[in-house]
């Protein structure tokens, strides 16, 4: 038995393929999720990329899709990728940024601290200064032996906690605070020189 093929149902190549006789051939199958998918990666990176895990999830539901093409989804998933690498990006900078200021003002709170502390040391090592001097003139510019000296001074403690300690040099000394390391001879040390007459700190034996 014949059947009338209809003319939009011929090959036009000269190929022979199914003919479909009574109905319409079966359409291919439209992936939206694919193409939703990408049409919203594109637009979340406008937003920098923190949009993008909304169509990174969509594309990749689409990609799950076994029927349909699936290229748009696939290209949504790498554009949401690269839009979540761009907002990851700026995240950790600011993270970062947030973090340096942070210290910068700890260090900035602590530089303040220890002025007021050097400040308040200044004003000690002078109370100490006028007792020696009151005793070096006195006593014809002579000062006290160092052991009276550094008992003069030791009852003067600085805001770290440490006693000031005195340092002969024969024609002058120095009176110092461990300042904040509390270690004595270091480079934050504070001190004062006084002239006087007195025995050297290097003369005497360690203690």
């Amino acid at each position: 038995m014949a059947f009338h093929v209809p003319f939009n149902q011929r090959p036009s190549n000269g190929r022979r393929g199914p003919v479909y006789i009574g109905f319409d051939p079966p359409r291919r199958k439209f992936n939206w999720w694919g193409i939703s998918g990408l049409w919203l990666s594109m637009v979340s990176l406008l937003t920098l990329g923190f949009t993008s895990p909304v169509p990174l999830l969509i594309s990749l539901n689409g990609l799950r899709k076994k029927k349909g093409p699936r290229k748009a989804a696939a290209a949504g998933t790498l554009l949401s990728l690269l839009g979540v690498g761009i907002a990851g990006t700026i995240v950790a900078f600011t993270i970062a940024a947030h973090h340096q200021h942070h210290q910068q003002r700890i260090e900035s709170k602590n530089a303040r601290v220890i002025a007021k502390q050097k400040t308040k040391t200044k004003r000690l090592l002078t109370v100490a200064v006028d007792e020696l001097e009151t005793y070096r003139d006195s006593h014809d510019g002579q000062l006290p032996s160092i052991i009276d000296s550094n008992m003069l001074v030791i009852k003067h403690v600085d805001p770290w906690g440490e006693s000031l300690r005195f340092d002969g040099h024969g024609d002058h000394a120095i009176i110092r605070s461990a300042g904040p390391d509390k270690t004595f001879e270091s480079n934050d040390d504070v001190t004062v020189k006084l002239d006087g007459k007195t025995e050297s700190s290097s003369e005497l034996l360690p203690l």
